[in-house]
This record gives C-alpha cells, structure tokens and sequence, in this order.
C-alpha cells in the first residue's frame, strides 16, 4: 500500500525532472539562435560600414592628390616665369658687360698711346737733365765773373747779415720786454699780494707752545717725584728725551728737549702719570708708550685734515706725518702747522690769479717746510728747504713740486713761475701784521752774540745784522783777505753760529769783498 504511492511520487518527479530538462535546452536553443543572428545582423552592419569609410577615404584621398597637383602646376608656373625672367636678366647683363669690355679696350688703347707719348718726353726730359749740370756750372760761373764774389761767400755774406739783422731784433724785443716787466712787475706782484690777502680770512692770532709744567701740591704724589733726586723725571727722560728743570723758586719746571715734538711728548708723559695712582718706572714706561700713540695719532690726523682742508689727495702719509708734527712747532710764536695751511691758501690764490695750477700750487706750499721736523729729528745736511725737498722727492713727489720746496729760500735758484709763487706766499705768511713777534730781549742778545762772533775773526771792516737777525752781511779787508780767504770766511762764520747759538730758521752769511783797481795819469 506505502509503495505504489511512492513509486507514483517517485515518477511523477521523473517526469517533472524530464520536463524541466527539455524545456532548458529549448531555451538554449532558442537563445543561440537568437545570438547567430544578432551577430550575423552586426557582421552585416560592420561591413557596411567599413564599405562607407572605405570609400570616404578613397574620395578624400583623391581630393588631396587633386589640389597637390594643382599646387605643384602652379608653382611649376612661377618657376617659369622666374626662370624666364632670371633669362633676360642675364642676357642684359652680358650685354652689359660685352659694352664695358669694348670700352675698357678703348680705354686700354688710349692709354698705351698715351704712354708711348710720355715715354719719347720722359727720353726728352732724361737727355736735358744730362744738359742742366753742365748749363747750371756755366750760369753760376757767369754771375760770379760777373759779380766778383764765389757763391759761397755771397750766402756766408747773406747770412751774416740775416743772423745780425735777426740778433739786434732780437735784443731789441728783449729789452723792450724787459722794460715792460720791470714797469709793471711792481705794480703787479703788489696787487696780486694784496688780493690774495684780501681774500684769505683765517684769524691771526699768536699762537704759543707750552714750554713748562706745575708740580702737583704738596703730597705723596709731589714727594714720589721728587724723590731719589727725582728718578721719575729722569725716567721720563730717558724716554721722552726731555728734561725737567725746576726754577729757583716757585713750583713750575722748565721742559727742555731736542725739538718741540719731543718737548710735547714729554709734557704729555709728565701729566699723565701725576694722575696715576702708583708711580714707578712701570707706570712711566707705560705712560709713555701710551702718550707715544696718542700723539703720533692727533700728527697723522693733523696731517691728513691739513690735506683735506687744502682739498690735496694721494699724499705720502710719511709726508702728512711730518705736515702734522709742524702742529707743535713754532717760528716767532707763528705755529707752523697753520703757517702751511696758510702758506698754500695765499699760493692756491695766487696761482689762479697768474693762470698755474692751483691745486699743485696748494700741494707744494703746504709741504715746503716738513724739512724743519727732518732738520731736527734726523740732522738733515743741508738746510731744511733742501732737505724737505729731498724728502719728498723720496716719497713720489714729481719735480715740479720737489723744485719750490729746495728754491722757497733760494737755497736752488728758482727757474719755475710755482717756485717764486711758494717762496712769495710764505714770506707772505710770515711777513703779515700779527703773524711773529719776537721778544726785545731775545733779539738784542741775538745781535750781540753774532757781533760777538764776527769781531772774533781777522780781517773784517764792518758787519751788519739784518732782516730781524736772520742774515748778516760781514765787509772784509781786500787787501788781507783774498776772494778765497772770503769763502772760507763765511763757511767759518757759519759753522761757529751752529755751535755757538740757538735760534729758528737760518742765518745767512754773506761775505762782501770789495776789488778795486787804481791807475796815475802823468801829464
């Protein structure tokens, strides 16, 4: 009973099974003949299309080959056309030059006609050269038959008389010339002094060099440096190379020292180390050195502000130097360091006014006394004018600057218009109210000491003392002293004032001999 429902069930899932399986494959089938035929239809679509672009290339293709063609036609044409016209441009152009060919044979025969003709006169020329020296002989002997006097001597006589002709002119110029400069020299050298004066402002005002100093109050400080017969002071100038001399009363000592920048030096030193709080050789020592810088510092500044006021460039700074150590030196209370400021602003204006270079003008005066420093730091032979000039000849001056510093006192004569320029602006400078004085005393005794040395030496008539004691003309017996007696006389005179005295500047000695000649006319 249980079995033939099962067996029912099991075949009616056969059949259902079987169903199932037969309608799958006829949807298979159905869908792949569906898709042959999709793809038979895309196949048939493609090529289609294919056919279409195909032909659409072909047709473009063809109208690209078209419009080349038609290009390259047309530029063949140009082609042509040029080619035609580069024809006839050439064939002118032969024409052309089958025109200038024909001329230049012309040209070219002429020219071998004419050079046929020049040489038959260049023959003809030849053969009278070789006529003329002997026609030349004959004429120049003719005229001087008939002058009676050689070739020669008639151009010797011509000259001669040219040469005499041209000297009496020449003497004539020149003195006229002369005449005019010694008329109007005066006159001009006086005006042109005048307004350079005029022009230049600066203030006159004596200006005077600290020659002593204060000992401090009674104290530690004034019995250290006193003590040990005041070793500090001798320390000081050993390093300084001024002394310290005390007055016989009062509480100031005299500064004594080869020259005014060791003087100051010393000074420095001394004020320096009253203020220290430990005095001994240490402290002088450093002292020293310390004021040493200092003041080499405030002379190359002194120097360069010099420059800079004067508006001079590329200067030595050895030669500033110098120009700034003249800032503790004086001439007759006058400080030299504005003496050369002054000196080259009176030159700087001159010098325009005569129409010379006023900033070479300005560049030797300010310089022309730096020998001064050199006379008294190093000995310098000669005096301070040639020895400045051959200092700054050492330190790249030219010439033209060197000659105005040797020749500023006549020690060179001056031969240059700057010369006399430099030498006239600083007797200017020196000369003017105001600029120097000297003490009374200091000159008697001047006067007294070369009267002295000259009445020491034989031979001498008389002597006078002039230019404020700065020349000293000595008149000799001509009949005890020779002419060379005379030169030796003044180099005598001169030596024993270098040892003997102390003074600024120079002293000129001038010896005078006077020759005279003496004839009898008997009756």
């Amino acid at each position: 009973m249980t079995v033939v429902p099962l067996l029912t069930g099991v075949a009616a899932a056969a059949l259902a099974a079987a169903g199932f399986v037969v309608s799958a494959r006829r949807r298979q089938r159905d869908r792949m003949g569906a898709a042959e035929r999709d793809a038979a239809s895309a196949r048939a679509r493609g090529l289609e299309g294919v056919a279409r672009e195909r032909t659409a290339l072909v047709q473009e293709a063809r109208r690209r080959a078209d419009a080349i063609r038609a290009e390259a036609r047309e530029t063949a044409r140009i082609v042509s056309d040029e080619l035609d016209a580069e024809d006839q441009r050439l064939a002118a152009r032969e024409a052309a030059i089958e025109r200038h060919r024909a001329e230049l044979d012309d040209r070219a025969r002429e020219l071998d006609a004419q050079f046929d003709a020049l040489k038959v006169r260049l023959e003809a020329v030849q053969s009278g050269d070789a006529e003329l020296p002997r026609i030349e002989a004959q004429s120049v002997e003719h005229v001087e038959r008939a002058a009676r006097q050689t070739r020669a001597e008639t151009s010797a006589a011509l000259a001669g008389q040219l040469t005499e002709q041209a000297r009496l002119a020449a003497q004539k110029a020149a003195r006229l010339h002369e005449e005019h400069a010694r008329a109007s020299a005066e006159v001009s050298a006086r005006a042109l002094i005048d307004l350079a004066c005029q022009r230049y402002g600066a203030a006159v005002t004596t200006e005077r060099l600290a020659t002593t100093v204060t000992l401090p109050p009674a104290g530690k400080v004034r019995e250290r440096l006193l003590a040990d017969s005041s070793s500090l002071l001798r320390a000081i100038t050993e390093r300084t190379q001024t002394e310290f001399l005390a007055q016989i009363e009062g509480d100031e000592l005299f500064l004594q020292a080869p020259d005014p920048y060791a003087r100051e030096l010393g000074r420095q030193t001394y004020e320096r180390l009253v203020k220290e709080r430990e005095l001994n050789d240490a402290a002088v020592a450093r002292v020293a050195a310390k004021a040493a810088a200092d003041l080499e510092k405030t002379v190359r500044t002194a120097g360069r502000k010099a420059a800079e006021i004067l508006k001079i460039e590329k200067m030595h700074p050895e030669i500033l130097m110098l120009v700034g150590k003249l800032l503790y030196r004086t001439s007759y209370t006058q400080n030299q360091w504005a003496h050369a400021i002054e000196t080259a602003y009176l030159c700087g204006m001159m010098a325009e006014d005569l129409k010379v270079d006023p900033v070479a003008a300005r560049r030797a005066a300010l310089i022309h006394d730096i020998g001064k420093v050199l006379y008294a730091e190093t000995e310098a032979v000669g005096s301070h004018a040639v020895s400045g000039a051959a200092f700054a000849r050492a330190h790249g001056e030219p010439p033209e600057i060197v000659h105005p510093i040797a020749a500023h006192h006549n020690d060179e004569k001056p031969d240059s218009v700057l010369a006399h320029i430099v030498a006239a602006a600083d007797a200017l400078s020196g000369a003017r109210p105001g600029a120097r004085r000297a003490t009374e005393e200091a000159y008697s005794m001047r006067v007294e000491d070369l009267e002295r040395i000259c009445e020491s030496f034989r031979g001498i008539e008389s002597h006078f003392v002039i230019q404020g004691g700065r020349e000293l003309r000595i008149v000799v017996d001509q009949a005890r002293l020779s002419d060379r007696d005379a030169a030796r006389l003044s180099e005598d005179v001169a030596g024993r004032i270098e040892e003997e005295l102390t003074y600024p500047g120079q002293i000129k000695v001038t010896v005078i001999r006077e020759t005279r000649a003496q004839a009898v006319a008997r009756f």
